[in-house]
């Protein structure tokens, strides 16, 4: 079994997205062991009513290919922001939420107008960020208990990604049961991802509603709870998605180099940090709304290069594009990726001798 770290929740948003359509096999006997039975596209149901015919629904990875199989009871459905099913099944998504807490007292000032927190425990947790909530709606909180068959699988994609920095992780899953003003049961699914190196420590956490009529309400948290556990993923979608982060964190560490020999090396560090894992987040299990924020993406990216005073320059014998320290007229790059900046105009490293003859292109500057 994988668990591609969709953190389901999202996971189903970009499935909705995707409008992928269920895929049944022709085995439709009744099965008494669920769980052993997810190899198939269809699981039975068991004498006792808990389950029905489950059938494998496909969740695309916002490029045309499919990043996760799910299986689901065959009424259940994929919809926008969620799930819908029979029997009043209804699986609401809500929005990610993230923190972050420096440790490192010599950028306290530089973190100074950032809102620090650090992770507690989920009791607290639920008291301060989801109990208020509950109570607007009617809700009222009962207790929480770890689904250690979920954490498994969310911490097993979380350790499949591309981490930039040394940290240790802490990945867990807990349900939590509330009851309405009129008795019927809700039940609250919340996802905690924490990543803590020497510097600093970010975390975050996603949650999943389910509400169903009373009389099939354990039944369908059941199914739910079998659903994201038994979840598998391709993972071909992770090693292209590490690729790419690799080589895009390679091509900055020139850059970046220099920057820190002159000028807080540790403060860039942990912003590279946090800055890959906030990529981690949004390009592995939310590239497909990416097209909708690519206005605030180049906002983001134009404000991060101000910070780090680099400016993109282009070798336009390959067509690449580079990130290079602002501050010279000319920029020139050799066959090893090694890049010098001049402020001298018409200077050509190719006719100096002082350059061991290596060749030399020049990087030509351009505005995103």
């Amino acid at each position: 079994m994988r668990k591609y770290y969709v953190l389901l929740l999202l996971s189903l948003s970009i499935a909705s997205c995707q409008n992928s359509d269920a895929k049944k096999s022709g085995n439709n006997n009744a099965s008494e062991n669920p769980a052993g039975s997810s190899d198939s596209k269809t699981s039975g149901a068991k004498s006792n009513g808990y389950w029905e015919k489950l059938v494998m629904n496909e969740i695309g990875d916002g490029k045309g290919g499919v990043a996760a199989i799910m299986p689901m009871p065959a009424g259940w459905k994929f919809v926008k922001g969620g799930i819908t099913g029979p029997h009043g099944v209804k699986v609401t998504d809500f929005a990610l939420r993230s923190f972050m807490i420096n440790y490192n007292q010599s950028l306290q000032y530089a973190y100074s107008q950032t809102q620090q927190r650090s992770l507690p425990d989920i009791e607290t947790l639920i008291q301060e960020d989801f109990v208020p909530v509950g109570a607007k709606n009617g809700l009222t909180y009962i207790k929480s208990y770890e689904l250690p068959e979920v954490s498994k699988m969310d911490k097993w994609y979380s350790d499949q990604l591309f981490k930039a920095l040394p940290s240790t992780s802490e990945v867990k899953a807990y349900g939590t049961e509330w009851k309405y003003q009129n008795g019927n049961p809700y039940f609250l699914i919340i996802h905690v991802n924490a990543s803590t190196s020497q510097t600093m420590q970010n975390w975050y956490y996603m949650s999943s509603g389910l509400d169903a009529e009373p009389a099939y309400f354990e039944t369908a948290k059941k199914q739910y709870i079998f659903s994201l556990a038994n979840t598998r993923y391709n993972i071909e979608p992770i090693i292209a998605y590490n690729k790419e982060e690799a080589q895009r964190c390679g091509q900055s560490w020139a850059a970046f180099n220099k920057k820190m020999a002159a000028n807080q090396a540790a403060f860039e560090a942990s912003q590279i940090a946090h800055i890959n894992k906030s990529n981690a987040i949004n390009d592995a299990i939310m590239s497909n709304w990416k097209a909708n924020d690519a206005a605030s993406d180049r906002q983001q990216e134009r404000t991060i290069d101000g910070i780090y005073e680099r400016t993109n320059v282009q070798n336009t014998e390959t067509g690449k594009n580079y990130k290079v320290q602002e501050g010279a007229n000319q920029y020139w790059m050799n066959n090893d990726g090694e890049y010098i900046g001049t402020k001298q105009q018409g200077y050509n490293p190719n006719l100096d001798e002082s350059m061991n003859e290596q060749k030399w292109q020049e990087l030509k500057r351009i505005k995103k």
